[in-house]
Parts: C-alpha cells; sequence; structure tokens
C-alpha cells in the first residue's frame, strides 16, 4: 500500500473485553475492524484505553498494530496521548467506541479539526455500569462536536437520540456484521467431530446460549425454563458458553433443579463456531441487548434462534421467518418456544435456511467497505452518498 492509497483513521475503544481476558462484542468488532480495513489499505490506527491483558498480547501476536495506554477510561492523561497520536499517524478521522474515548477523542477532534465518529452498541442504562449521570452530560455537551452516529440498531439510535442528546440527521443504523468465513453451515463432519470432542450423542437434541453471565443477559431465566424442557424432551442437552459474575449463583441453580446431567457450563470460549457446529438451536434469553452477535453468528452457522422481544434483537430475528420470538422474563413462554423447535426438525430447517441467507446481509467485509466509504466522505475525499442498506434516522419518529 503507498502511503496516499489509505485513508488515516484512529479507531479507539476503552478495552477490548470485561477483564482484558475475555471479549465483550466491541472489542472482538474492533480487532475484526482492524484486520479487514488494513487488507483493505485503510491505515487503521487501533488504540485502546486500558493494558493489552492476554487479549491484547493475541491481537500483537497476529500483527495488529494495536497500542495500549495502559489508562483509566477518565485519566486526563489520555487526551495527551490522542493528541500524540493524532499528529505522529496524520490521522485524519477519527472512529470512537467507550466512555472515555469518545470523550477524551471528541475534545483532541475539536482541537486539531478532525471530523470524528461516534459508535454507539448499546443502550448503557441496561448494561452492567449502567449510565452514569457524569457521562450523559459529557455527552450531551459533545454532541454537537460530533460528526457522526453509528448506532448497532434502531432501538439502540433511539438511545443515542433520547439520552445522548444526537440529533437524528446525526445518526445511522448499521447492524453489526459477522465474518461468514468462520461462521458458516456445518457439514456432517464437523457436527460429527464437534459432538464427539463433546461427548454428546450424535442424535441428542442440544440447546446452546453463548452469553457474558450477568444478569442482563437473562442466562438464569434459561435456567429456570430448562426443567420444562426436559421434561417434553428427556434427552435434551443445554450448552453454556461464557463466563462472568453470575456463574456461581447460575451454577448452584442449575444443581439445585436437578439440572446437572443436562446442563453443561463450557466457560469462555474463543472457539464458538465450531460449538455452533453441534447445535440444534441457540437462545438468546436477555432482559436487554443492543443487538446480539450471538443471534447473527448463530444465523449465519445455520442454527435457528430463540430469542427474547427485546432491543434489537427483533430487528434481525423474525419471528416465524428467521427464529422465534418470546416475551422478555418468561420462563414459560421460554420453554415452550425451544421445546417447539426441538420438536420439529421442518421448522428447524425452514428457519434455519431463512437465518443463513438474512445473515448474507451482514458481511463483515462489505461492512467494512461501508466503513472506508464514510471515512473518506467524512475526510472530503468521497462526497458518494451512504449505502442503501446503512440509513440515517431523519425520519425516526
Amino acid at each position: 500500500m503507498s502511503e496516499a492509497s489509505g485513508i488515516r483513521v484512529l479507531l479507539a475503544n476503552d478495552r477490548l473485553g470485561y477483564d482484558d481476558a475475555r471479549f465483550h462484542g466491541a472489542g472482538r468488532l474492533m480487532v475484526e475492524w482492524t484486520r479487514v480495513l488494513l487488507q483493505r489499505g485503510v491505515a487503521v490506527t487501533p488504540v485502546i484505553l486500558r493494558e493489552p491483558g492476554s487479549l491484547g498480547a493475541s491481537a500483537k501476536a497476529q500483527g495488529l498494530p494495536f497500542t495500549f495506554l495502559h489508562r483509566h477510561p477518565y485519566d486526563p492523561g489520555t487526551l495527551v496521548d490522542f493528541l500524540q497520536i493524532i499528529r505522529r499517524e496524520r490521522i485524519q478521522v477519527l472512529h470512537l467506541q467507550g466512555f472515555g474515548s469518545t470523550f477524551f477523542g471528541r475534545i483532541a477532534a475539536r482541537l486539531l479539526g478532525l471530523p470524528v465518529i461516534v459508535h454507539v452498541h448499546a443502550d448503557h442504562r441496561f448494561e452492567p455500569k449502567h449510565y452514569p449521570p457524569f457521562v450523559q452530560a459529557m455527552d450531551h455537551a459533545l454532541a454537537g462536536h460530533t460528526n457522526h452516529v453509528l448506532a448497532i440498531s434502531e432501538a439502540v439510535a433511539h438511545f443515542a437520540i433520547e439520552q445522548q442528546g444526537f440529533n437524528r440527521n446525526q445518526v445511522e443504523v448499521m447492524h453489526n456484521p459477522v465474518d461468514l468465513h468462520r461462521f458458516r453451515p456445518a457439514d456432517l463432519d464437523d457436527r460429527a467431530a464437534g459432538r464427539n470432542a463433546l461427548g454428546l450423542a450424535s442424535d441428542a437434541p442440544v440447546v446452546i446460549c453463548v452469553a457474558r453471565f450477568d444478569p442482563v443477559k437473562g442466562v438464569d431465566l434459561l435456567i429456570e425454563a430448562w426443567p420444562d424442557v426436559v421434561a417434553a424432551i428427556p434427552r435434551a442437552a443445554l450448552l453454556l458458553l461464557g463466563d462472568g459474575p453470575s456463574r456461581e449463583s447460575l451454577e448452584q441453580r442449575a444443581r439445585s433443579l436437578g439440572l446437572s446431567a443436562s446442563v453443561r457450563f463450557l466457560g469462555y470460549r474463543s472457539d464458538v463456531e465450531s460449538i455452533l457446529h453441534v447445535a440444534d438451536l441457540s437462545v438468546v434469553p436477555s432482559r436487554s441487548e443492543g443487538l446480539s452477535l450471538a443471534a447473527i453468528e448463530s444465523m449465519a452457522s445455520g442454527v435457528p434462534v430463540v430469542a427474547a422481544r427485546v432491543g434489537g434483537l427483533p430487528e434481525v430475528v423474525r419471528d416465524g421467518e428467521t427464529g422465534l420470538l418470546v416475551e422478555p422474563e418468561n420462563p414459560p413462554a421460554l420453554a415452550a418456544a425451544m421445546s417447539r423447535l426441538l420438536g420439529n426438525a421442518a421448522l428447524r430447517t425452514r428457519l434455519a435456511a431463512a437465518g443463513r441467507r438474512c445473515s448474507l446481509a451482514y458481511d463483515l467485509d462489505t461492512y467494512c467497505a461501508r466503513l472506508e466509504n464514510l471515512y473518506r466522505r467524512l475526510a472530503g475525499l468521497d462526497l458518494s452518498p451512504p449505502a442503501h442498506s446503512a440509513r440515517v434516522l431523519s425520519g425516526m419518529p
């Protein structure tokens, strides 16, 4: 790549994961975006406010040029770091995520006269750290100094407008992407190998849930629903992938309900795609959800989804078309939907095929091409209109 061929972008986030050892969705996406944008010739400078941890070490081992500032999200030294990096790398556009990055990044962009994108990944009021009033005040103060806002769903766009102070014409919805090379339907060999590795019978009905073990993700609701599923389908197995502060209480509850034989806690896994290959259906029982990468990745893998009707989930899981939706915080309804799907192979096949077709719209490579076009437009290098599949919410009610 010649130096003049790629627009120069600062891509920043507060951290890659919840504890720098386990990715959250935004952190994993940042690594994927960096890889693909570099392949496209975009000069990306990815910056993380915190220390690298094992996630950062892995990213650097892949040859990705991450910089770690070893700072707390509200350390004012971050502003000095940003200004130095922007000048050294001759940054043309800032793409910011996370409380600290969006605060100091927007101030740096304002001081240097650069365009800035704020990427909103959740309705923070329902996240573990919630949405502190002082952060909301900072967001409102800096909303007018934000050139463009990306929201991962229409539900999150509403939060950005109603709570963060952005104008409707600033906000564009771009659903999160999926790597369709990594997440794909299993062939018979994939399925057999995966089940053999996990000690699962070839014909056992298998349900998977990939989630952070935190109350907002509703894994406790899934465990409460599971006895009804086992009563209807005695050989069913539930695989729980993830970790978090609620793990011990979830394991205790599963034991108290007599579910030890049918519920398996597999912990945090970096090979989610291989576990999806053994599943008959995937469950997203969240109490709140900006969009859900787990749902999109399941659909891309040809696994039908049962999901709660919350947040951005109905935007990707279309009830009766690509999956089944149930009312939130309703274990009996959740159990009924799971039992219905496990007991109806034809319905699973139909929903899985439709979900896979739907997932093609979330292709990672196409998404990164849209990001590059947005960067170039904001930097004045390309005045072409936005892609038709991502829309500015000028008419949102």
